[in-house]
């Protein structure tokens, strides 16, 4: 099933960027959560903040987290904290580095390769079927997505600064061999870069479990249907 559309989003009561009783709140949730979890070690257990702040200034998301990682670190010093990057995780805040979290970025770049025929985002069906590398918004390709997508990174990590990729994956109507394709430049970035990561999804229309693909010769696994040359592909790099 589709994501609810990215045109209607949920109207909230409360502004968590401008809204003071909203941000209490906030913080007060994620402080009862370290204390509830003192104890767990990290390794187990870790706290991702919020998920993909959008086109934003980020002065009031560093006014938030900071409050918020401040509240947690009180409670439990050692627990991991990680804090998405603006635009939706892909660009950092250097202005968290004194807060000693981790940072989370994506691994959606391009859009034309991640969300190809996507209902959620507006205009999809209307793209031209992709091929990696890319040649549509002026060209993709494995050193694109360095530039774009790894070396402001690595520039966070030299204020010292953990960095992961949340999230990654291709919609299930992108081609086969260009989803193959773009996710072996992914990987091998990440791997170089010294990067984990997680797949949105492992089974469901992003992963190699049940995704639905038309052009996959699927392997049946456990009463699944296995994508097994995706399986391979990110278990071998």
């Amino acid at each position: 099933m589709d994501r609810v559309t990215a045109s209607t989003p949920l109207q909230e009561p409360l502004d968590l960027w401008t809204d003071p009783e909203a941000q209490r709140r906030f913080v007060y949730h994620w402080e009862a959560f370290a204390k509830r979890f003192k104890g767990i070690p990290s390794s187990e257990l870790s706290f991702n903040l919020l998920n993909e702040p959008g086109m934003m200034a980020v002065e009031p998301y560093v006014k938030v987290v900071s409050a918020t990682g401040e509240a947690i670190r009180a409670a439990d010093l050692d627990r991991l904290v990680i804090a998405d990057g603006v635009r939706w995780g892909n660009q950092p805040v250097p202005e968290l580095a004194p807060l000693k979290i981790a940072q989370s970025t994506r691994g959606y770049a391009p859009m034309q390769i991640s969300h190809f025929r996507a209902s959620w985002i507006a205009g999809s069906d209307k793209w031209e079927v992709p091929t990696w590398p890319l040649q549509e918004e002026g060209g993709w390709d494995k050193e694109r997505l360095r530039r774009v997508q790894i070396e402001p990174w690595k520039a966070l990590e030299k204020l010292g600064v953990g960095v992961h990729v949340g999230e990654w994956g291709a919609y299930r109507h992108t081609p086969h061999p260009a989803v193959l394709a773009w996710m072996t430049d992914q990987l091998t970035l990440w791997k170089e870069a010294g990067w984990g990561w997680a797949m949105w999804n492992l089974r469901g229309p992003f992963g190699p479990l049940d995704s639905q693909r038309e052009d996959v010769q699927y392997e049946t696994f456990r009463g699944h249907k296995l994508d097994r040359k995706m399986l391979e592909l990110i278990q071998t790099i």
